[in-house]
C-alpha cells in the first residue's frame, strides 16, 4: 500500500488496484461518507481501472445498508473483502447479500485478504 489519506471518518490506503479503508470507532458510516469515500475511489482508480475495496474493521462502527447497494454501481469494483481480526460479525452475512458470493469474502488477517482480492483481480484482468 503506498498512498494514505486520512479523513475525518477514517483512513485509507491505496495502491495502483487495491483500497484498504479503516473507519474510525463509533463512526456511523453512512451515505454521506460514503460518498466521499466513492469520490476518492474515482480520483484514484478512474472509470475504467478494476480495483478491490477491503474493509479493514480495527474498529466498532455503524454502517447505512445503503452504501452497499450504491456501491454495487461501480462497474470497476471487482470485489470486497471485509477483515475483522476480532471475528466475523452477524452484520457481514447481512453485507455479503449485496455482492456476488464470488466476490465477497470475510477474512480475520488483512494479508489473506490482500491475497484474495490480487487473485481475483487478476482473474478478471482487463486484455
Amino acid at each position: 500500500m503506498k498512498t494514505i489519506q486520512t479523513l475525518h471518518f477514517g483512513q485509507f490506503q491505496m495502491s495502483s488496484d487495491i483500497m484498504v479503508g479503516e473507519i474510525n470507532e463509533g463512526v456511523h458510516f453512512n451515505q454521506e461518507l460514503n460518498a466521499i469515500v466513492c469520490d476518492l475511489a474515482r480520483s484514484h482508480f478512474g472509470t475504467k481501472r478494476n480495483f478491490a475495496y477491503i474493509s479493514h474493521r480495527k474498529y466498532q462502527y455503524s454502517i447505512d445498508p445503503m452504501v452497499h447497494h450504491i456501491n454495487k454501481e461501480f462497474s470497476n469494483l471487482k470485489c470486497f473483502a471485509l477483515v475483522d481480526p476480532n471475528g466475523i460479525k452477524p452484520t457481514a452475512v447481512i453485507e455479503s447479500k449485496f455482492y456476488v458470493k464470488e466476490r465477497f469474502r470475510n477474512f480475520y488477517v488483512l494479508e489473506d485478504a490482500i491475497e484474495w482480492v490480487g487473485s481475483v483481480l487478476h482473474q478478471t484482468a482487463q486484455p
